[in-house]
């Protein structure tokens, strides 16, 4: 029996897959950064015109002229750009571009918001909601002193407070 020498192979390493992420693919991308530009532009106050009353006899109508509020929020944000809000914050984490954005827009809100309630076209509650999310607050602070006061009970004699 011949004996036949086997070419031995040489062992190739075994190559790790590739790791694929998990979930979706981003849609960040530049058009992004262009689109929320776009939203921060567009969010301008206006007036909107309301019909208040028409005269029955003359058919005139009465108009009444009311503030329209637009501040750039994280959620009108998200509407515009078809994603959810928790999109946003996680884009903020990786991209500093975009962090850049959500600062910008918590920046025009906080200063708009203090402008317009103290020239009052703005309803100051609502303004004191808004501006407490910004890190201001509306605290009072009382310092008092606490005094002791004593009481002093004494026993007063059966007959002494009897005068008969």
């Amino acid at each position: 029996m011949a004996k036949t020498k086997k070419k031995l192979k040489k062992r190739q390493p075994k190559r790790k897959p590739k790791k694929r992420p998990v979930g979706r693919p981003t849609k960040y991308s530049k058009e992004i950064l262009v689109e929320s530009r776009r939203y921060i532009r567009s969010c301008k106050d206006g007036l909107k015109k309301i019909l208040e009353s028409t005269n029955s006899k003359t058919g005139r109508k009465r108009f009444k002229y009311d503030i329209a509020v637009r501040l750039p929020k994280a959620e009108g944000l998200a509407l515009a750009l078809k994603v959810r809000r928790d999109t946003l914050y996680e884009w903020a984490k990786v991209h500093p571009e975009f962090s850049d954005i959500l600062e910008q827009i918590n920046q025009i809100q906080a200063d708009r918001v203090i402008n317009k309630a103290l020239a009052g076209e703005y309803n100051p509650l609502i303004a004191k909601l808004l501006l407490g999310k910004h890190g201001y607050k509306d605290e009072m602070k009382v310092e008092t002193e606490e005094k002791l006061v004593r009481l002093i009970i004494t026993k007063r004699e059966k007959n002494a407070g009897n005068n008969r």
